[in-house]
């Protein structure tokens, strides 16, 4: 698998690593070349959050990433997606939390939407909408940051989206 970034904290101030977290990260891609992004509005022990945040999250105990992927798509985003690609991953360093993460990017494609999410309680806080977009406007949003965490999470999914537009 192509490692597509690896990024240090550049935002906090360096703390020793003690743990290391396995992710699985989306970008789900609709019949009008639209990307679905989650919208992160509100507060939390990292500061204000208003970003663009791909699908995603931990990968639990036996599961693969790839189903990991699947099921943070369903939970997140109420929907099913085909066509699943491998596209990299990027490790990255987030200092306040003593962690090293490592994300492996999909690409995939929209097949049906459920009536519901199952989002967890925090997520139900925070994440205000899913928002589809273009490429260009991708771009644009990904490349703009109000806090140190919006520019953190930015920072990991465009370089993400940037090589998967590369090398499509």
């Amino acid at each position: 698998m192509k490692l597509i970034a690896h990024f240090e904290d550049v935002f906090w101030e360096n703390e020793p690593i003690d743990h290391l977290r396995f992710t699985s990260r989306v970008f789900l891609k609709n019949e009008l070349g639209q990307y679905a992004f989650l919208h992160i509005l509100g507060e939390d022990f990292l500061g204000e959050r208003n970003h663009l945040e791909t699908c995603g999250g931990g990968v639990e105990e036996d599961e693969s990433f790839l189903d990991a992927a699947i099921r943070e798509v369903k939970e997140e985003l109420g929907v099913k997606a085909k066509n699943y690609k491998v596209i990299g991953s990027i490790i990255d360093r987030l200092n306040p939390i003593h962690r090293m993460t490592c994300s492996v990017f999909f690409s995939a494609d929209l097949d049906e939407v459920y009536e519901n999410t199952n989002r967890t309680e925090d997520e139900k806080i925070l994440i205000d909408s899913v928002l589809w977009l273009y490429p260009d406007e991708v771009i644009r949003r990904l490349s703009q940051a109000n806090s140190y965490v919006d520019a953190y999470v930015h920072r990991r999914d465009l370089r993400a989206f940037i090589y998967l537009l590369e090398n499509s």
